[in-house]
């Protein structure tokens, strides 16, 4: 989610590197081999699925889209990333939890013998909503030209170079990636496949075309956008897959949460877009006895420590002092009511390349106050505060945090009195969203010493170590912390090209372990997320979320009871 850079900064988060820095199949289906696509075989197993109804979404105010061109509201949106995702059909998509399993969309299969050359077989029974069929000439074009509508687009820079993309047949396409890259996925991932016969004469600026009929090859057809109101969908019946269950999906926006709150109360609505219910109102509607859906969610939040300006947040004991002065129990259960898990790295605990034996920085005040006297940080002028051995001055930090996420401030100021405690002195900055991420991604400015934010790196993690590979090491664009570990730069090199899926293991091992030893990044905790949903509709699919940027299969699946 380079960017405005953290979905978080609207909705909570979103982030993509995805195709460049992500690691691809290493055992892809050959050629020849037929791959089922799960829709239909889903659709003849379940007979007694009822078809039909309007499946109404309220959204709030930071999640909307002003307008459906082509462009980075795909990605750093709450219904953006959604919304392509209905009209516009992918080559391959990550399966429900828990397996995630690679499932052929658009392309029936693929292969590549060095992780570099790649070769795409298209289905043949794919067309787009006004009947033309997708064909291997619009994947061509959407690798080529979707990089240049937007150049923050997760797949950017995808082609080694012009030419390098080759149309076998009209099904088959091949092209070469600039690197060589490794792991269980193959290319190509959260790609909207576009339509070439309507954006060729804007190949070169795609934003431009209006985009008003928005002409995918989707589950779900455009049938009418009214900005700042209402978008709304109607089935495909003629997708390749078979038509989604329900007739129709409306997103209706509303002006503030109250607004929707007593939309979903009146049956106005079925659910709250993108996740976005807060944890109080969804236990308000409990109590009104709504179901309410849980899930252990996407975001991650921890804190990111500035490493480029001298002083004390340059020393690790520092560091870890302040990590073992925060009571993370405290914060979830102050913050969240209880619903969010401790966290210690930015791999999910139930994926298989977690490392369960990293250092923890649990709260305890008297290694905290020990690290710090070790350090040479004592209170000298006997006003509650440490002083830097070197200046003299009191030990503060500036704090920021984004006004537009309630829950960070309110953990923010919770931070803020813990490490009173040892002697720390916090600055906490409340600043809009737009100001809050212009600071965090502009480390070498040092207009902050800590910053309470986070990301939603999904099972398809690989994308997220960005945000640790040095300036030197050509990273920057997302190293909000300015670490600067040689060390680290190779092993995530090596992790990004290795095939072999143990050696890439023992990689994310040792990269998770070295960023809990070096703590640029202190990690806090994962939140959990409440659905409220209204009795009319079953069927939706839990993934880390009802609806978020790695789960459209909500929409996909979802019946009337």
């Amino acid at each position: 989610m380079n960017r405005p850079k953290n979905l978080l900064a609207v909705i909570g988060t979103l982030a993509l590197l995805v195709s460049l820095s992500v690691p691809i199949m290493q055992c892809a289906p050959a050629a020849e081999e037929e791959v089922t696509p799960p829709a239909e075989e889903e659709v003849t197993e379940e007979e007694e699925i009822k078809y039909g109804g309007t499946l109404v979404v309220g959204w709030v105010p930071g999640t909307m889209v002003d307008n459906i061109r082509v462009g980075s509201d795909w990605q750093y949106t709450g219904m953006g990333c959604m919304f392509w995702q209905m009209i516009y059909d992918q080559p391959w998509i990550l399966g429900p939890a828990p397996d995630y399993e690679i499932l052929p969309m658009l392309a029936t299969s693929w292969e590549t013998e060095d992780g570099k050359t790649w070769t795409f077989h298209i289905r043949e029974d794919a067309t787009f909503h006004d009947g033309v069929p997708v064909t291997a000439e619009d994947v061509a074009f959407t690798i080529e030209y979707m990089p240049i509508a937007d150049p923050s687009w997760a797949f950017q820079d995808i082609i080694s170079e012009p030419g390098s993309i080759k149309l076998i047949d009209d099904y088959t396409v091949q092209f070469t990636l600039e690197t060589v890259i490794g792991g269980p996925w193959p290319a190509c991932y959260w790609v909207p496949v576009m339509p070439k016969h309507i954006f060729e004469p804007y190949k070169d600026a795609m934003s431009e075309y209006p985009n008003d009929e928005a002409i995918g090859s989707g589950y779900f057809k455009l049938k009418e956008f009214k900005p700042a109101e209402y978008i709304w969908f109607e089935a495909n019946e003629d997708y390749w897959g078979g038509r989604p269950y329900v007739d129709e999906v409306i997103w209706k926006t509303y002006g503030n949460i109250d607004a929707l709150y007593m939309a979903l109360e009146h049956g106005d609505i079925d659910i709250i877009g993108y996740d976005s219910c807060p944890l109080l109102g969804a236990e308000d509607f409990r109590a009104k006895g709504f179901e309410i859906i849980e899930s252990t969610g996407l975001s991650l939040v921890w804190l990111s420590f500035n490493l480029h300006q001298d002083g004390p947040m340059q020393e690790l004991d520092v560091r870890r002092a302040i990590m073992h002065a925060l009571d993370k129990d405290k914060l979830i259960d102050m913050v969240y009511m209880g619903h969010a898990d401790k966290a210690d790295s930015w791999i999910y605990p139930e994926m298989a390349e977690y490392n369960p034996n990293l250092p923890q920085y649990d709260a305890d005040l008297d290694k905290s106050n020990a690290l710090l006297d070790g350090a040479g940080y004592v209170d000298s002028d006997g006003d509650g505060i440490r002083n830097d051995p070197t200046t003299g001055k009191n030990m503060e930090f500036s704090l920021i945090v984004s006004s537009g996420s309630p829950e960070n401030i309110k953990a923010a100021t919770l931070s803020r009195e813990m490490l009173g405690e040892v002697g720390i002195a916090i600055d906490m900055q409340v600043l809009d969203s737009g100001t809050f991420y212009s600071y965090l991604y502009a480390p070498e400015e040092d207009m902050y010493d800590i910053a309470f934010t986070g990301e939603q790196p999904g099972p398809k993690s690989e994308w997220i170590w960005e945000f640790a590979r040095s300036f030197a090491g050509g990273g920057g664009g997302w190293n909000t912390s300015y670490y600067d570990n040689p060390a680290f730069d190779d092993a995530l090199n090596a992790m990004t090209a290795e095939r072999d899926l143990e050696k890439r293991k023992e990689l994310l091992m040792d990269m998770q372990m070295m960023i809990a030893e070096d703590v640029p990044y202190g990690f806090l905790y994962r939140r959990g997320i409440l659905n409220p949903v209204s009795d009319k509709f079953e069927g939706y699919v839990d993934m880390m979320g009802l609806a978020n940027w790695i789960n459209p299969w909500s929409y996909y699946k979802v019946h009337l009871k």
